[in-house]
């Protein structure tokens, strides 16, 4: 599993801090799930973290042209950072 390391400053802009192949090397974690547990525990509680669908990890790989890369990475985060915040506002005092 693909994970984008990501930060996104107060204007909101983001900046690509790594691509981190999530996978363990002994096979014990093929989805990665170890790490995004890991990675949870961290002080931004793993919002600057997106794991990479299939789908997209296909396109990332098929492609050497930079500005589908960037392209592609962006539609990847900002999706992530919306699911995030989603999951934020609909979150109540009751499902604390």
């Amino acid at each position: 599993m693909l994970a984008i390391e990501y930060d996104v400053d107060e204007r909101g802009e983001i900046e690509l801090v790594a691509l981190v192949n999530a996978v363990e090397e002994n096979g014990e974690d093929p989805d990665g799930e170890h790490w995004l547990v890991w990675r949870r525990s961290f002080e931004d509680e793993g919002w600057g973290c997106a794991p990479v669908p299939p789908e997209d990890l296909r396109l990332l790989e098929s492609t050497e042209d930079r500005g589908e890369l960037a392209a592609i990475v962006e539609r990847i985060v900002l999706a992530d950072r919306a699911a995030k915040q989603g999951a934020v506002a609909g979150d109540t005092k009751a499902d604390r």
